[in-house]
């Protein structure tokens, strides 16, 4: 510590970096990042939106769960042929069922929404 405090006081970051007086030492203490109340309102907000998909997706069953999951909610999402080869059926009512799946879903984010008092007032 006597090291440290031998080698120098403090110096206000207020202090000219040059001759010229152009810029200043806090000139170069920008961070660029988000503030810090944003980001955790931007968590706070993710929090909120993954518990009312989960109890939204209480409405639908488990063939539309399973098929909406693999197609919208992964990084690697199956295609049609996958699933029908799973289901047994057609891509094309693989399709029909995300699609209906993809609605109940809509619909049910807007009620827990509603009831949440997250929608604004029109």
């Amino acid at each position: 510590m006597n090291r440290r405090m031998a080698m120098g006081g403090d110096t206000s970051l207020n202090v000219p970096m040059r001759e010229d007086g152009e810029s200043q030492w806090q000139d170069w203490l920008q961070d660029d990042g988000p503030l810090q109340d944003e980001a955790v309102a931007e968590a706070q907000e993710a929090d909120v939106r993954h518990e009312m998909l989960v109890d939204a997706m209480e409405d639908l069953n488990e063939r539309e769960k399973h098929i909406l999951t693999e197609r919208r909610l992964t990084d690697d999402p199956k295609t049609l042929e996958e699933l029908s080869q799973v289901y047994g059926v057609s891509r094309e009512r693989v399709r029909q069922i995300e699609v209906r799946a993809f609605e109940k879903l809509q619909k049910a984010m807007m009620r827990l929404a509603g009831e949440k008092r997250l929608l604004a007032a029109y």
